[in-house]
């Protein structure tokens, strides 16, 4: 399956002709949207790519670098050839008790509900991405998450199986396998939980093609 992108290319940040700054920045980019999953999802993901190039880069910083790591087009280009089968993805967090409790214990819920994806919404204190920051003071809700979810599930097959505090996870029946999806995936990966996701290069070469995503906010 092709992946579509809600990332932008040459409309935020930076322009690729000067690579300056620019005075006047699109007036969607530091509030969240209404609209279909896919609308919200990208209004999460871009004030994301825009903090990074026009709040968090340095002035002597090379902010096509900055760009790159948001830019699943040029990201591809850097990634390995694609891959005949899903790498094995293993869990980083339900299975490390001692991450959480001293003693060996786990809630199951069950929650009626369309998809995994409405989780957050319906049980919003079951997990957190409060340390999420987008340009403007932008800051996650639990309807971004589902929109974000609903996304890559739609996207990806990815389904949430376990959340607590700060950590996230994802089975992901189908991850994306050839360089243009996987970077796809990554970019966004890097835009939603950069606290997990720092390199987009080798996440889109790694985890973006593995059935599991393990995220975690700091």
């Amino acid at each position: 399956m092709k992946a579509s992108s809600i990332l932008p290319t040459g409309r935020f940040g930076i322009s690729h002709s000067t690579g300056s700054r620019p005075s006047n920045a699109a007036s969607s980019a530091g509030r969240p949207l209404a609209g279909t999953p896919t609308t919200r999802a990208a209004s999460t993901l871009v004030p994301a790519c825009r903090r990074a190039v026009e709040e968090v880069a340095d002035v002597d910083d090379d902010l096509e670098d900055w760009r790159a790591d948001y830019d699943p087009a040029r990201l591809a280009s850097l990634l390995a050839p694609a891959v005949e089968r899903p790498l094995q993805g293993l869990s980083r967090w339900a299975s490390d008790p001692p991450a959480f409790s001293r003693e060996d214990v786990r809630w199951v819920h069950f929650v009626a509900a369309r998809g995994s994806y409405e989780v957050p919404v319906l049980l919003p204190s079951v997990d957190g991405t409060w340390n999420w920051c987008g340009y403007g003071d932008r800051c996650l809700t639990p309807l971004d998450d589902s929109a974000l979810l609903r996304r890559w599930h739609e996207q990806w097959g990815a389904e949430l199986f376990f959340a607590v505090g700060s950590c996230l996870e994802l089975v992901v029946d189908r991850p994306p396998l050839d360089p243009q999806g996987a970077a796809q995936a990554a970019a966004e990966l890097h835009a939603y939980c950069h606290d997990t996701v720092h390199d987009p290069v080798g996440t889109g070469d790694t985890t973006a093609r593995s059935t599991m995503w393990s995220l975690w906010w700091d």
